[in-house]
């Protein structure tokens, strides 16, 4: 279980398990990683953004992505949705 703050808006999502579910339903544009986060965390959010050939951006740390972002604790990846039609 991760101790990961999870943030919604209808801009982006913050949290591994938001990402893999925004990921999994095809709604995701780009998608920005913590340079300082375990590789393993990643896979499946990796696996699924080449598979639909999305655009990674990457920041300097956790804690940088999470200030970023306007929340209080480290984040590992926020995904950019897509604009609703």
């Amino acid at each position: 279980m991760s101790n990961e703050k999870v943030m919604h808006s209808s801009q982006y999502v913050v949290g591994l398990k938001q990402t893999l579910k925004s990921l999994k339903k095809g709604d995701v544009s780009h998608i920005v990683i913590a340079q300082n986060t375990e590789i393993h965390l990643l896979t499946n959010v990796l696996l699924l953004a080449y598979q639909q050939e999305l655009p990674i951006e990457f920041s300097e740390s956790k804690e940088t992505l999470g200030k970023q972002y306007g929340i209080q604790v480290r984040a590992t990846v926020v995904a950019h949705l897509k604009p609703a039609l």
